[in-house]
């Protein structure tokens, strides 16, 4: 079993230095924080978790063929990220996509019906599709009020942050491996 997901990554190497700026002060204010790694930032589009060996590669052609193919035809569209927010409590910081997010919704859309249709692979049960690149997360359990405030000043403070271009021009599969230093993400290419 391979544990995979569906991403756009983030490369643009200033853009990630300004990120990994920001998360070293968010460590600073939250040890307990643990941010994504520089090299792992992305804008994950759907969550596979647990897939067979034989599957990886069908999902991958759908991928290549039908979506970066037909829908990106090549061409590449620029967003920004910009602003700091938060999901579950505080437990997952992000930063925002700014842009043409009908344009993204439209492409999970098609790769949602695409794999349903094709290998029987369950739609996301969330309808409305949140572009964000999370940048740390942290455990419930160690969110008290103290850590609560400053998380939330913190969000408030930088909810205007400029961080750079985001440019998206293909989806990838990637695959995930859990260690105790952090996930290391890896491309699945068939």
């Amino acid at each position: 079993m391979i544990r995979a997901f569906i991403a756009i990554e983030l490369n643009d190497g200033t853009t990630i230095n300004k990120i990994k700026s920001f998360s070293a002060r968010l460590k600073q204010n939250q040890p307990k924080l643990k941010t994504v790694a520089p090299e792992n930032l992305h804008m994950t589009v759907k969550f596979l978790g647990n897939i067979s060996e034989s599957l990886a590669p069908k999902i991958y052609r759908i991928l290549k063929e039908e979506i970066n193919e037909n829908i990106f035809k090549g061409k590449s569209f620029e967003y920004k990220l910009k602003g700091v927010g938060q999901f579950n409590k505080f437990s997952v910081l992000w930063v925002k996509l700014i842009g043409d997010i009908q344009l993204l919704q439209e492409v999970k859309n098609s790769m949602e019906q695409l794999l349903a249709e094709k290998l029987d692979i369950q739609r996301d049960k969330r309808t409305q599709f949140k572009p964000h690149l999370t940048i740390g997360r942290l455990k419930k359990d160690k969110i008290n009020y103290q850590t609560f405030s400053a998380l939330k000043n913190l969000i408030n403070e930088n909810k205007n942050l400029e961080f750079g271009p985001f440019i998206v021009d293909q989806v990838k599969l990637k695959k995930s491996v859990l260690t105790g230093k952090g996930p290391i993400y890896s491309d699945l290419v068939y």
